[in-house]
């Protein structure tokens, strides 16, 4: 109920907002470009430069901007209503201007020839592809992981846990666990001991996103009988092992062998966990068997989670509002093709952080991860605007 009021308030405020830039955009002045020109020499250029060409990376070009969004936008700094990281200049340069002032200055810059510099620039570089697999980072990241928990997390090795479909925060911990030595185990020791925090948030997205399959491994017990002793378990696992609570792990189509190394190392204090430890205390070797063959009969259900978008998926998204690769012929919507990188790269941060207040904005770029704003920023900036 909570995530579906928050999607109506963010989609409500969104049209609103929509509703108010069209209502700014109606009322602009056409401008004057000769006047605008003098302003702007005034102003602008120390930071937009003369041609609309910004020598600095955080700066937007502005040469072939739309003149009504680049008018509205003025507005907006003088109002105090929209955040820089060069709010004090920018408030500073708007201060003293008219509306009319700001009209002529946003049609100069309309007038000259779109980022010139840029599509010079950006047509040498080395772009992201389109195409590239969101996981192709991390996929050579857990190579080293193939030959015991399979390649995509499905793992064929009696005494090793599938990853496939599990809880990423419980991964997270668990890695994490397995990094600081509180989890007993030398080789995953040394495997996650040089990872970043971000590089293992990535691996348990990874393996999350898989499809999970029930383990073909042998199994050991009777999984009938483990029915009564795991009763008590199913309070946080779930009565067949799959469980929504994401710092708990699923239990349904582990390996069995697995299964059962993992309740005796609670009952040892190998695994350090005081609650596991009293659960699993008075079973013996029976129960522990017919438990773990118990849970490794379950179906596991894949979670839902979804495989981040290409930046292809994510620019198709983007152009809906911003016009193929970026030229937009909406006033609403600024150009986005052959603008600076740095810039693009901050902007979407500012928008997914919620530092600067744009609703339709901020939902649209809370679902992107860092290497998602890279790329995306990387593929406009490329494009030549028109």
């Amino acid at each position: 109920m909570f995530e579906r009021v928050t999607m109506k308030a963010v989609l409500a405020r969104a049209f609103c907002t929509t509703l108010l830039s069209c209502a700014a955009l109606a009322t602009a002045a056409a401008g004057n470009v000769e006047a605008g020109r003098k302003t702007a020499a005034q102003h602008c250029v120390t930071c937009h430069g003369q041609d609309g060409t910004s020598d600095s990376p955080e700066v937007p070009h502005l040469a072939g901007q739309h003149a009504d969004y680049m008018s509205t936008a003025l507005q907006q700094y003088k109002d105090g209503r929209r955040v820089s990281d060069f709010m004090v200049a920018m408030t500073v340069a708007v201060s003293t201007l008219s509306g009319e002032e700001m009209s002529n200055v946003a049609a100069y810059y309309a007038s000259l020839t779109p980022f010139t510099q840029v599509a010079a620039q950006a047509a040498k570089s080395d772009a992201p592809p389109e195409e590239e697999d969101p996981f192709a980072a991390v996929k050579a990241m857990t190579e080293a992981c193939a030959g015991c928990h399979g390649e995509d997390g499905n793992s064929d090795q009696p005494g090793s846990p599938g990853l496939a479909g599990q809880h990423a925060e419980y991964m997270v911990d668990a890695l994490n666990a397995y990094k600081t030595g509180s989890r007993k185990h030398d080789m995953m020791q040394a495997f996650v001991e040089p990872l970043s925090t971000a590089e293992i948030q990535e691996i348990a997205f990874y393996y999350a996103v898989m499809k999970p399959l029930r383990a073909e491994t042998p199994m050991v017990g009777d999984s009938f009988a483990g029915r009564a002793p795991a009763a008590a378990c199913a309070v946080c696992h779930g009565e067949d092992g799959n469980v929504e609570d994401p710092k708990t792990p699923r239990l349904a189509g582990l390996d069995s062998e697995y299964l059962a190394a993992a309740i005796v190392a609670y009952q040892d204090g190998a695994r350090d966990h005081s609650v596991m430890r009293d659960v699993v205390a008075a079973l013996d070797k029976t129960d522990i068997a017919n438990m773990s063959a118990f849970y490794a009969a379950k179906a596991p259900k894949a979670l839902p989670v979804l495989k981040p978008l290409t930046t292809k998926e994510w620019a198709e998204k983007c152009n809906r509002c911003h016009g193929p690769g970026g030229n937009s012929t909406d006033p609403r919507f600024p150009i986005l093709a052959g603008q600076s990188q740095s810039y693009l790269i901050k902007t979407l941060k500012h928008y997914h952080g919620g530092e600067r207040g744009d609703p339709m904005m901020f939902a649209m770029s809370f679902a992107m991860n860092e290497a998602d704003i890279l790329k995306l920023a990387a593929y406009y900036a490329r494009g030549a605007a028109q």
